[in-house]
């Protein structure tokens, strides 16, 4: 076989390598993007959950203050009841500063319930959001899943036909020739580097001028002096 025709084959051979390379990458990305996805999941259900927990602690604070105004109100009415019934001064005044107690607790529990009303609203607002987000973001990742699903597949039916076209060019390509070429292959990428301007694109080294004159004879495979990648004309055999 001529040698630019191996040459060519491993070049297309490269090419097919270069693009299981590629399947190959994208395919084991795909279970972190899953598990990205979870995680988004999980994300949203703890911000709806957390935003549930703080409107439920909002109403028990409305309740408990509603539960001590109630208490205070039924005190209040009975401390004024006795004070018509107070015989002595000083059972009087005790009488007046137990009943300002609880005109003070009143008001205390007026305004927590004021304020456990507005984190009420807060907290329903937030809760709101964070439904309303996670279900869209529910919706999304179930798209994304069904696309990186169907990525797989293709990937993988990418993969059958690329590992089959490979298999059948090794077939082509002359045993030495396969044989440089996978060595090299299998501790730098690319194998074939072209040259341009008499340098070799693999390693940005100029090469010798006695070696790019062999090379463009093509009567053997030439590796770069410093790179070791097989060396392919390009442009320059023209």
């Amino acid at each position: 076989m001529p040698v630019l025709e191996g040459l060519q084959q491993l070049i297309d051979l490269q090419q097919i390598d270069d693009e299981l390379k590629a399947c190959e990458t994208e395919l084991a990305s795909l279970p972190e993007r899953r598990v990205g996805l979870a995680t988004e999941r999980e994300s949203a259900e703890v911000r709806v959950t957390d935003a549930g927990e703080a409107v439920r602690a909002a109403e028990m604070q409305q309740r408990t203050a509603e539960s001590e105004l109630e208490d205070k109100e039924a005190l209040l009415g009975k401390l004024e009841a006795q004070q018509f019934q107070i015989k002595s001064n000083d059972a009087y005044t005790v009488l007046l500063r137990e009943m300002e107690e609880a005109r003070t607790a009143i008001s205390v529990a007026e305004t927590n319930i004021l304020e456990a009303m507005e984190r009420i609203e807060t907290a329903t607002g937030e809760q709101d959001r964070a439904e309303r987000d996670a279900k869209l973001l529910f919706a999304r990742a179930s798209t994304t899943e069904s696309e990186l699903d169907a990525r797989e597949k293709e990937i993988g039916e990418q993969l059958s036909q690329q590992h089959g076209t490979r298999e059948e060019l090794c077939g082509c390509v002359p045993s030495e020739m396969l044989a440089q070429y996978q060595r090299i292959a299998s501790s730098r990428r690319p194998a074939v580097a072209e040259v341009r301007d008499g340098t070799c694109q693999g390693c940005r080294t100029k090469i010798p001028a006695q070696l790019h004159v062999e090379m463009l004879r093509m009567e053997r495979l030439i590796p770069c002096t410093h790179c070791h990648r097989i060396l392919s004309p390009g442009t320059e055999a023209k």
